[in-house]
């Protein structure tokens, strides 16, 4: 009777539980659970084929029906190119300014973030094509063609052109950088032909590393960074607009910049 007496206290409890969770899948774990609970006072009140029935349908089948659901409409996909200090890689872990506001953003909507690292140029077209939720990464809002939807800034950036040695062939550098930065990074310390152009966080990545053999040039203008966003989730625009535009207002946002950039 004790254990009876418990069970039905935790029901409302591990409903509400549910209800609350702004994550699907934690809801998802809360409805199972309360299935489970149910069963258990279904049997205890010596109905062992009513607790079978909602033990199997309940807590088994309907849990996994809404686990296959959520696989996709529960994630928030981000399309990325690996900045330091920016967005990386640092083990197991990621860390960044933008993987901060992007986490904000993933908890806001209570979806879970999956952040999938292709080359730099790819990231656009991957959001395009409906791969990504969102593109992020280093990306200049300048660089946009305007098909995809742009936040507002979140930090200013420049251009630098790096090129050199200053003896040898050197490749002619694009507009915008391409590919990944390790790879610039290794061609610089083995005093290979370089000529690219970077943006801030990239070449602040690069200057770490000794230069003296390249020439740097800094670009004029005022450039910024912005996230792209899939024109079919709107949502989502919207959501991390109003994110950036409360981390701005509150300093949030220029406090995870001095830390990111000291």
């Amino acid at each position: 009777m004790t254990a009876q007496l418990v069970l039905l206290v935790l029901l409302p409890v591990t409903a509400g539980f549910a209800l609350v969770q702004r994550r699907r899948l934690n809801a998802i774990i809360g409805m199972a659970v309360f299935s489970m609970l149910l069963a258990s006072v279904f049997f205890l009140s010596h109905a062992p084929d009513v607790a079978i029935t909602e033990a199997a349908i309940g807590a088994a089948l309907v849990t996994f029906i809404y686990v296959l659901a959520i696989r996709k409409t529960g994630r928030l996909t981000v399309a990325a190119s690996e900045v330091p200090a920016l967005l990386e890689r640092a083990g197991e872990r990621i860390s960044g300014l933008e993987w901060e506001i992007l986490d904000r953003l993933a908890k806001d909507a209570g979806l879970d973030l999956v952040i999938v690292f292709v080359p730099h140029e790819e990231v656009a077209a991957a959001v395009s094509r409906g791969e990504a939720d969102i593109g992020a990464g280093g990306l200049v809002a300048a660089d946009s063609d305007g098909r995809l939807l742009q936040t507002r800034e979140h930090l200013q950036t420049a251009r630098f052109v790096v090129s050199g040695p200053r003896t040898g062939a050197r490749p002619e550098a694009d507009a915008s950088f391409r590919g990944y930065v390790s790879d610039v990074i290794d061609a610089v310390r083995a005093g290979a032909p370089v000529s690219v152009s970077l943006d801030l966080a990239r070449f602040l990545a690069l200057s770490r590393h000794s230069l003296d053999a390249y020439d740097v040039d800094r670009q004029e203008g005022t450039l910024s960074y912005t996230f792209l966003v899939s024109p079919s989730r709107e949502d989502l625009h919207r959501r991390l607009q109003a994110i950036l535009s409360r981390m701005k207002e509150s300093g949030d946002l220029d406090s995870l910049i001095r830390r990111h950039f000291p």
